[in-house]
């Protein structure tokens, strides 16, 4: 389960296409089209932003269910968010007593496992996984938000022009090629204007996501919805890790500490490989 964080990101590669006209008089009507197809495609991606969620705090019960391989394991919590500030992933073990604990603020990834009295505390960019795909914080912020990003724009609302566009059975494919190493695919519904699923993969293999961010239901939190479904598959070199989370009791609650302390006489710094294989085998 090494390197496995709810984690990231993304969108499928598609454009709009367009032809010349063979026949005398019709090359107006056509463009035309074109134009008028693209400026639709615009219109969905500009509602996908608008569909932003816009209060700053969300908190939940969870259920998150992990497997790889043959090994799995499901176990309660809670997810509590800040925007721009917070995520964090409380592992509950019968319901009552804390077993493991993630948070990720904007300057580091914490892995705490209260059983084994360990921790990991790092940057981004000391996981080989995510510096690779370009992870940060406001990668998984929008991930967990279902939201539109790119790389590198600290959760901003993405210009649709940063996009290629197409449209096909109802679903908005939407790819950017930004970024060197990753490509980032979104499809959207174009009826509701929801992201319903992220991908990320790498420039050299386009095809085979390496992050796979599924959206299957949402709820109201506020005026606007929130996904309370999601499944996510993180395609490792040896085997594949998936995460179904399943959120309930959806609001926007602010009486919680937005950090974690941890007692460094208690307990013992540790690489994320180990915590995260502790917590697997709970």
């Amino acid at each position: 389960m090494k390197r496995l964080i709810p984690i990231l990101l993304c969108l499928l590669l598609a454009s709009c296409h367009s032809r010349k006209s063979a026949m005398t008089g019709g090359g107006s009507t056509l463009p035309s089209a074109v134009n008028n197809a693209e400026a639709a495609l615009s219109r969905i991606v500009e509602n996908v932003n608008q569909n932003r969620q816009t209060e700053e705090y969300v908190t939940s019960k969870m259920n998150l269910n992990l497997s790889s391989g043959t090994k799995s394991v499901s176990v309660g919590g809670t997810l509590r968010m800040k925007r721009n500030d917070v995520i964090q992933l409380s592992l509950v073990a019968l319901g009552i007593m804390e077993v493991g604990r993630m948070e990720l603020t904007p300057d580091y990834m914490m892995v705490v496992d209260r059983m084994g009295r360990q921790y990991v505390k790092v940057d981004y960019k000391d996981v080989p996984f995510m510096k690779e795909a370009g992870i940060d914080f406001y990668t998984f912020q929008s991930l967990f938000w279902d939201e539109l990003f790119l790389f590198g724009d600290k959760g901003s609302r993405p210009d649709e022009k940063r996009f290629q566009k197409s449209l096909a059975d109802g679903i908005v494919k939407l790819v950017n090629t930004d970024s060197h190493q990753m490509v980032l695919t979104f499809l959207a519904d174009a009826a509701d204007a929801l992201v319903k699923q992220t991908s990320v993969a790498s420039r050299k293999q386009a095809d085979d996501a390496v992050l796979d961010w599924q959206y299957q239901a949402h709820t109201q939190l506020g005026k606007k919805d929130f996904p309370s479904q999601m499944q996510i598959q993180v395609n490792l070199p040896k085997k594949p890790v998936r995460a179904l989370i399943n959120l309930s009791n959806v609001k926007a609650d602010d009486d919680w500490e937005t950090r974690t302390e941890v007692n460094n006489k208690r307990y013992k710094e540790v690489t994320l490989e180990e915590v995260m294989e502790r917590l697997m085998k709970l």
